[in-house]
């Protein structure tokens, strides 16, 4: 899928009336089921790489409507990071 069409797909699941308050705490929640999920692999050695995608997911689905709720794109965004990382190397930061 092409990050512009995700870009505008989130928002038909974005309720109206959602503040940055929730919206923050949402990520933070989804952040949380990401960890309990490695947390799982972890004591009980088993995989659970479905199940931590499907968190990450709901991960992304946050991070794109912040974003866009502050005019920024999922394709900005990616580019800023990677923008953001080769300076880091650059300047012998990895």
């Amino acid at each position: 899928m092409r990050t512009e069409v995700y870009n505008d797909m989130v928002m038909d699941f974005f309720e109206r009336g959602t503040n940055d308050e929730i919206l923050f705490t949402g990520l933070a929640s989804e952040c949380g089921e990401v960890m309990s999920e490695r947390m799982k692999e972890v004591r009980k050695s088993v995989n659970r790489t479905d199940e931590i995608i499907d968190e990450l997911s709901d991960v992304l689905w946050f991070v794109t409507v912040i974003a866009k709720q502050r005019g920024v794109t999922l394709k900005e965004l990616m580019k800023h990071n990677i923008d953001k990382l080769e300076e880091r190397a650059l300047n012998g930061k990895r």
